[in-house]
């Protein structure tokens, strides 16, 4: 009866120190750019997998210890919102056999902190412009620019982070497979919609959207669509993700 209780604790003492392991994230961050104050914790950090260097400015590199993957990002995240940076960026993960080894057991895995130049420019401004009671002659708001399904396909890396409107039909709404949470959009529901009249594509939905997605899918009718390019799924599906 000892040796039995013995031994059941030794199992159990073995599991905690597992489950200790297996829960565990490390970080260390490493500075390469600019310093910028923290962002407010709400702000979007968008995870990218390929980007265009001359649109951000590169803060930092993290170094993000974890066996899961949706774990390392929120971490990269909130490294990037406390360093001033609003674009992760996971690296050597741009392909669907990398993707599924960075996935499984416990890795070290950068991530490159970036902060867009939009931002960076509006965050160096100091001088806060004068009003007048004058006439100010404005531009129009220019119409909002479309994308062809070819150019999501092939041009992606290009794209992201710019803002596009389509006219799409939603179809039906998808799990999130495991080579897309990546994009750490675990908040919002994946569907499949169709692009035209012959190609379909892959979009995250955000909360406040989905309700109007599942009636349109009942209807069935199309809706226009403000999204921002992250990729292509299977070599096939672009995927994108619809903007609140």
């Amino acid at each position: 009866m000892k040796s039995f209780t013995v031994h059941n604790l030794l199992i159990t003492l073995a599991c905690i120190i597992s489950f200790s392991f297996l829960s565990c994230t490390t970080a260390e961050y490493i500075k390469t750019g600019m310093e910028y104050e923290p962002l407010p914790p709400d702000t979007e950090v968008k995870v990218l997998l390929t980007v265009d260097k001359s649109n951000f400015d590169e803060i930092g590199i993290a170094d993000i210890g974890g066996v899961s993957l949706p774990v390392r990002i929120e971490k990269a995240k909130q490294i990037a919102l406390n360093k001033g940076g609003n674009v992760i960026v996971p690296v050597g993960i741009c392909d669907e056999e990398a993707q599924k080894r960075i996935r499984s057991g416990y890795i070290i895995q950068s991530f490159y902190i970036l902060k867009s130049k939009d931002l960076v420019s509006v965050s160096k401004t100091t001088e806060v412009p004068q009003t007048t009671t004058e006439e100010v002659t404005e531009e129009p708001f220019p119409e909002k620019q479309s994308a062809t399904f070819t150019q999501l396909l092939q041009q992606y890396p290009f794209l992201q982070g710019k803002t596009f409107s389509n006219e799409m039909q939603p179809l039906k709404f998808y799990k999130i497979p495991p080579s897309l949470t990546v994009y750490g959009l675990s908040n919002y529901k994946l569907c499949l919609m169709q692009f035209d009249k012959e190609n379909s594509v892959l979009v995250f939905i955000p909360s406040n959207k989905i309700p109007v997605i599942k009636k349109l899918i009942e209807s069935p009718k199309s809706i226009s669509v403000d999204y921002t390019p992250l990729g292509v799924y299977k070599d096939k599906y672009p995927v994108l993700q619809m903007l609140p």
